[in-house]
């Protein structure tokens, strides 16, 4: 009876111990997401951080798989304005799949393609000096995201079928095929909205607003640039809304609507500062540059344009150093 009793009380203490680890650990990668979700990627990287070594411990070595793939995720997405040393990033990632792969947790699998779909998208967009790309390029990205999307689709994760949908539409964006990426986004658009799911609507919205934008119906672009800032307060997510506002900026300033194009091009400003997301700042710097242009101020236009150019050079971007190249370019012509 004592040696029954010993057994069963050392495999309820067992069972004790590994129910705390996965409670504490799942509830401090949750936090994470809310530090990254209110621009404060910085403290939720460090949290992770410090939880991988805790791995280590067999309590807690299956929750090193979501620690990874939460560390992956923050990278892949911020990447677009760190511009870092994208083999750490790559790294975990790839650990995070091939522990997805052995030990068959598919929902885990088709997030990390999602987030190395990302994270091969970003490194080959900042890389670039221009926009648009030849079909050479995103290849890796475009084979992740279709790998994640079949993925999801059989376990009807249809948040994630809407993301996957969206990415893959950036991909042939990218690629200058207009309608594919037009026909994707409506997919992703539509999931979203039936699910409502609002921040896989704010990203196809921004992308439907620039579209409009480039072929000049400005009304369908401000009401598209709209509907994605809404969605995006929305949803709570913070670090992108310096992209919605820079759009929104643009429109007005393409309207006329001088002031409120200031407002919003400085509030992008003030985001990109308080996250230490410095592209978000340079982007900004051009457009503030190209309002007080239009205001004939062109020795404050110049300011912001140097502002953008040093930005650029620092974070080694080509497209934001070629876009305030080519604006100084513009404004020796003119002066």
């Amino acid at each position: 009876m004592v040696e029954e009793y010993t057994a069963d009380t050392m495999h309820e203490a067992k069972s004790d111990l590994d129910g705390r680890f996965n409670n504490a650990i799942t509830e401090l990668v949750e936090i994470t997401t809310a530090y990254f979700w209110n621009g404060r990627s910085k403290e939720a990287l460090h949290i992770l951080n410090q939880l991988l070594p805790i791995t280590g411990i067999c309590e807690a070595q299956h929750l090193r798989l979501p620690i990874l793939l939460q560390l992956g995720k923050i990278q892949a997405n911020e990447y677009v304005y760190t511009n870092v040393e994208p083999e750490p990033m790559f790294s975990i990632l790839n650990e995070a799949r091939r522990l997805a792969e052995q030990s068959n947790d598919r929902k885990g699998l088709a997030d990390t393609l999602s987030s190395l779909g990302t994270a091969h998208y970003f490194v080959e967009l900042n890389a670039s000096s221009t926009i648009e790309s030849t079909a050479g390029q995103y290849r890796e990205a475009l084979n992740c995201h279709e790998q994640a999307l079949q993925l999801r689709v059989e376990l009807q994760d249809n948040r994630g079928i809407s993301e996957s949908y969206f990415q893959i539409g950036t991909v042939y964006e990218r690629w200058q095929k207009k309608e594919m990426a037009l026909n994707y986004y409506a997919q992703a658009a539509r999931i979203a909205e039936e699910h409502h799911f609002p921040l896989e609507q704010s990203e196809p919205a921004r992308h439907f607003a620039f579209h409009a934008f480039q072929s000049g119906d400005l009304d369908e672009a401000l009401r598209f640039a709209q509907h994605a800032l809404f969605m995006r307060e929305t949803a709570g997510f913070k670090p992108h809304l310096p992209l919605d506002h820079l759009l929104l900026s643009d429109i007005y300033l393409k309207r006329g609507q001088i002031e409120t194009a200031r407002q919003h091009a400085e509030t992008a400003t003030r985001l990109g500062e308080e996250m230490g997301y410095l592209r978000a700042v340079s982007s900004s710097c051009l457009t503030l540059g190209d309002i007080e242009l239009t205001q004939q101020r062109a020795d404050t236009a110049r300011t912001y344009y140097e502002k953008a150019l040093y930005l650029g050079h620092e974070l080694k971007l080509p497209l934001s150093v070629h876009r305030a190249e080519e604006r100084l370019e513009q404004l020796n012509d003119r002066t």
